[in-house]
């Protein structure tokens, strides 16, 4: 069966929709507490499966679109070479080429900036010193990728362990790296202890700064769209009380899912972000 082409600017309206679709369910009120001053803050999550569910939903935007098998990336997208940076093998990758190249707006130099500095911090390592692992008798000053960490802590929050072979063996790397040769039975009686570690220690360390990088994201894709929603929004009064309104899409979205995509789209301009710009404080950034 041969799978449909899509244009530029459709690629665009789909992968702004799936962007804005994952920030959306990670970055809210169901998520986190409200911010309560608009000074310099730390958000806090409802409840320890409010985090959980932000740190799965964080994988994935963590990741590549994805088709059955082998399979190319659905809707046209090309995928990341194998040694490019973690962060071009997420969302992130197909965000900087709308930066970069806009095909819906004019101007996304916001948005290419947001979605490169959230890049860069992912791609840094971070070092925590002193993980001490009791089950195997080591403690080491653990270094590693955040974006690497991130990746394996959402696999640990979703999936049972007899499902993370290949998470463990990106440990024994880390352990070997280190210079500690752990058998991989070892590893998996030892995950709990990572997940304290990764979870529970660094990962809450990090939550407010990452939801902070998603958030400005969401808040450029707004900005870079209002003009195209104030040139294709039209109202059309129909009798008294009804009003019907439509969108003038541009030419160039023929596809039906993209077409689809971008009323999404616009219809998310007419109520704009569900949550408010905060910035965090600046004591949450010092470390790891």
């Amino acid at each position: 069966m041969t799978r449909p082409v899509f244009t530029e600017i459709e690629q665009e309206a789909i992968v702004l929709a799936a962007a804005l679709d994952l920030i959306d369910d990670m970055v809210n009120f169901e998520i986190f507490e409200h911010p309560t001053t608009d000074r310099a803050t730390n958000l806090w999550f409802k409840s320890s499966s409010h985090k959980r569910v932000f740190a799965i939903l964080l994988g994935d935007f963590l990741s590549q679109p994805q088709a059955r098998g082998d399979r190319p990336p659905p809707f046209g997208l090309t995928r990341a070479a194998h040694n490019d940076p973690g962060s071009q093998k997420t969302y992130l990758r197909y965000l900087a080429a709308i930066g970069s190249r806009p095909q819906i707006g004019k101007d996304a130099q916001a948005l290419a900036k947001a979605t490169e500095a959230f890049s860069v911090w992912l791609d840094a390592d971070l070092t925590c010193e002193g993980v001490w692992l009791s089950g195997l008798d080591i403690e080491f000053d653990m270094t590693i990728s955040r974006i690497l960490m991130l990746q394996i802590i959402a696999d640990m929050s979703k999936h049972n362990f007899s499902r993370l072979e290949g998470r463990i063996q990106h440990l024994r790397n880390l352990l070997a790296q280190h210079g500690h040769q752990v058998d991989e039975g070892s590893l998996y009686l030892e995950l709990p202890v990572f997940e304290e570690w990764l979870y529970t220690h660094l990962f809450s360390y990090h939550a407010s700064t990452i939801a902070e990088f998603l958030n400005e994201i969401r808040l450029t894709i707004y900005a870079y769209l209002q003009p195209e929603f104030a040139r294709s929004y039209r109202r059309e009064p129909r009798g008294r009380f009804e009003e019907f309104y439509t969108f003038d899409a541009p030419d160039g979205l023929q596809a039906g899912v993209a077409h689809g995509m971008y009323w999404r789209l616009m219809n998310a301009m007419r109520h704009g972000p569900w949550f408010p710009p905060f910035s965090v404080d600046p004591a949450l950034k010092l470390r790891y």
